[in-house]
């Protein structure tokens, strides 16, 4: 079924609440979707209806939408058609507002997300490992960097080098080329292929001033090459570079990181119902053709089960909407533990009724399993009890998803019919 337009969802909400009031009825689904699609001005003919939402011509022009305008009428005390329902529904919504807001006097207040954290840089000192054959090259390039506050390791050779890292990993390493046993080209590749090492900068210091050699530095993870002999203003100045340049890129990765988790929160979020903080109806329709693909491809069975509460009436003219809010998400909750199948989804289907998708679930497994709804419910709410539709199939590629919800409502309905607080399968 398509969204509800929200410029009509008020009006919606008001007569559905008002017909529960009036006349101890609960609007189908389906009923919701003929009042809805006529308060929205669509002139859409009830074969069309059916058609889109996947039931049968007859069971609507007959059934579904002659009972609708009927318990309006009575609601109304006033004859009420598919022509003239949003004129008189908007009227009377207008009326019992102003005589509410008379009586409660509401304000409504904003609330500001807070800002996103700030990202976090490294704190304390910058380790920096100097790598050359020479000491006179070590002690020079030291003495400049300690200078400037820089904690500074050294190694005479590759090997001292890549033990050093391994021990006690720098934020950057100024490394030489021309070193006995193992060149400085080795030591960088070496450094690049070990995932726990390969985001350390490397930047080359030597007396080899061929492009081929800056070429192939690069080539083999170099962020940057200085020629011996050096200046230091310049090493300071590539130094303070590729640290700025480390501290950017481990800041947008933290951005990121932080990026992805709200946006699964996002996701999170808009999959589940404000009030009862289980799936809403778009995660339930997302989830049932999901859940009906892969039976047919496997196989196997699959129940749907469609609850209603009973003398629920907390909703409209001197209701406790607030109140019928805490109940809701109690009774919600009570759903979500007793279903507990790692498959199973809990969703708000309507404004009154849950909808429960039962992957792999016989039709004895789900009735067990409402059986038990109904009395938790009952022994937590003593209030309030449960109607319940099941409607079980093995999937194939010859039946339409939309006759299987066709079923599970009007199996709901029979047992609304049966004097509710019953399981219909």
């Amino acid at each position: 079924m398509s969204d509800i337009n929200h410029s009509s969802e008020p009006i919606l909400e008001f007569a559905e609440n008002l017909i529960l009031q009036k006349t101890d009825t609960y609007c189908s689904e389906l009923q919701r979707r003929i009042l809805s699609t006529a308060l929205q001005g669509e002139r859409k003919t009830y074969d069309q209806l059916a058609d889109e939402c996947g039931y049968s011509p007859k069971y609507v022009k007959q059934d579904v939408a002659p009972k609708l305008w009927h318990l309006l009428s009575q609601a109304l005390d006033k004859k009420v058609s598919k022509s003239n329902v949003r004129i008189i529904l908007t009227q009377e919504m207008r009326n019992t507002t102003q005589t509410s807001s008379a009586h409660n006097p509401s304000s409504n207040a904003s609330i500001e997300a807070p800002p996103p954290p700030e990202p976090t840089v490294p704190t304390g000192k910058v380790k920096i490992l100097l790598v050359d054959d020479q000491p006179q090259n070590l002690r020079l390039l030291t003495d400049v960097l300690e200078e400037q506050g820089y904690e500074v390791l050294q190694a005479l050779n590759g090997n001292v080098a890549l033990q050093a890292v391994s021990l006690d990993r720098p934020q950057l390493i100024l490394l030489d080329i021309q070193m006995p046993e193992m060149d400085g080209y080795t030591v960088c590749q070496k450094l690049k292929a070990d995932p726990s090492t390969q985001d350390i900068p490397v930047v080359f210091v030597s007396a080899l001033d061929e492009s081929w050699d800056k070429v192939k530095a690069f080539s083999v993870g170099g962020v940057d090459y200085i020629t011996k002999p050096f200046k230091v203003v310049e090493v300071l100045a590539r130094v303070q570079n590729q640290l700025k340049i480390q501290q950017l890129q481990q800041t947008l990765k933290t951005q990121n990181a932080q990026l992805h988790q709200a946006n699964l929160e996002l996701q999170r979020l808009a999959a589940l119902d404000d009030v009862t903080q289980v799936a809403n109806r778009r995660r339930f329709d997302a989830y049932l053709l999901t859940s009906w693909q892969e039976a047919i491809q496997d196989q196997h069975s699959l129940t749907l089960m469609l609850c209603q509460l009973d003398h629920f009436n907390f909703y409209g003219s001197g209701g406790n909407s607030q109140k019928g809010d805490q109940y809701l998400y109690r009774i919600a909750q009570t759903i979500k533990q007793t279903v507990h199948g790692p498959n199973d989804l809990v969703c708000r289907y309507g404004t009154f009724t849950f909808a429960i998708v039962l992957p792999q679930q016989t039709s004895a497994q789900a009735e067990a399993i409402a059986q038990e709804l109904t009395k938790q419910v009952k022994e937590g709410e003593e209030t309030f009890s449960l109607s319940i539709g099941l409607a079980s199939i093995q999937p194939t590629s010859d039946i339409g998803i939309e006759a299987f919800i066709e079923a599970g409502d009007r199996n709901l309905q029979q047992a609304r019919n049966n004097g509710g607080s019953c399981v219909f399968a």
